[in-house]
């Protein structure tokens, strides 16, 4: 299961994959669902071939691949700090290629640095839309 950490003030949030755990479980889908809509606007396609299993009948290719860890957790600092400089995120697993391509869509259209830490590298995501990884994950 993919979990994902942060700090929000001065505390360690965790959420897995697809969670509605949080109190602000809500905000954060109506969130993600915004930053779908903004980074649709821009020209972003999904990717379906990231899912690696058969879609259940209430799921879409959209609602399985927002549901990623990080992407939770990215939506939460957002709610958290509307206008933040830095996101920083740690990620137990490797960044799949749909949300590393979305991470970009999400750092231009807000404006911030995000940093997510997998399993394999760091990751500084750039307010231009570029990864420090150039794309070699």
């Amino acid at each position: 299961v993919g979990l994902s950490w942060t700090e929000i003030k001065g505390q360690i949030v965790q959420l897995k994959a697809h969670d509605h755990s949080h109190p602000q479980s809500a905000e954060i889908y109506a969130k993600i669902d915004r930053l779908k809509s903004k980074a649709i606007e821009n020209g972003f396609i999904f990717d379906s071939s990231w899912i690696t299993r058969p879609l259940n009948e209430n799921e879409t290719n959209e609602s399985v691949l927002c549901g990623h860890s990080e992407l939770l957790v990215i939506a939460l600092q957002l709610i958290q700090e509307p206008v933040p400089k830095r996101i920083q995120v740690v990620k137990n697993l490797r960044v799949c290629g749909h949300c590393h391509e979305f991470t970009k869509v999400i750092a231009k259209i807000e404006q911030c640095d995000i940093v997510v830490r997998d399993a394999n590298r760091i990751h500084h995501f750039y307010p231009n839309g570029q990864c420090s990884c150039q794309d070699h994950f």
